[in-house]
Formats: structure tokens, sequence, C-alpha cells
């Protein structure tokens, strides 16, 4: 067996870390490529610490908002709008609820 010399093992040192490099991911801005910065008539929304569904469904009742699924966070939610709203109105509306720590546009990403 013959040895592996120094150069060798930064080149396949290299590789091996240019494989695992996680793809960058950019925002899509408005008018490039004809998409939109986030998917219309939906948000995301944080609710509080020790809040629970009872606050979820009083948010969905008041603004006409509809959970289409809860995320991997905690208190995260993903909303559709079912109203006239735009998506900054609402994100605006929900800034008045205590029990909401944030409400934002779901912002579409993609890789590069």
């Amino acid at each position: 067996m013959g040895c592996i010399g120094p150069s060798e093992v930064k080149d396949e040192n290299k590789t091996a870390m240019a494989e695992k490099e996680p793809k960058k991911v950019a925002q899509i801005k408005p008018g490039v490529d004809n998409a939109p910065a986030y998917v219309p008539g939906q948000v995301l929304i944080k609710l509080r610490d020790g809040m629970d569904a009872s606050a979820l469904d009083f948010l969905s009742r008041e603004l006409g908002l509809e959970t289409i699924k809860p995320l991997a966070l905690p208190g995260v939610y993903l909303m559709q709008i079912k109203g006239d709203d735009s998506v900054d109105s609402m994100v605006e509306k929900l800034k008045a609820y205590k029990m909401v720590e944030y409400g934002e546009p779901n912002y579409t990403l993609k890789t590069e």
C-alpha cells in the first residue's frame, strides 16, 4: 500500500466539506421571476408562552383566520386569511393582540 501525502488529504477533506455545506437560501424579491416575496393570503403567528389552543381559536374568530398547520417551533402556526384582508394589514392587526408574540408573512424562499 502506498502512503497518502498531505496535499492529497487536504484535497480529500475539501471535497468532503463542500459536499456537506448547506445550500444558500435567499428571499425572492418582488418582481424577480414574477414571484411575490411571500405566499398571498398566509401569515405565520407565534403565540406568547403560556397561550394555548383557545388563544388561537379566539384569533381565528376575531380576525377571520384558519389554521393550516402548526409548525415545528412551539406556539407557531401557519394560518390562512379567509377574508379580504391583505397579508400586510393582517400582520398589522396581529400586533394589537398581547397574546401574539409576532405575526409575519409566510415568506417565499429559494435555494441558490
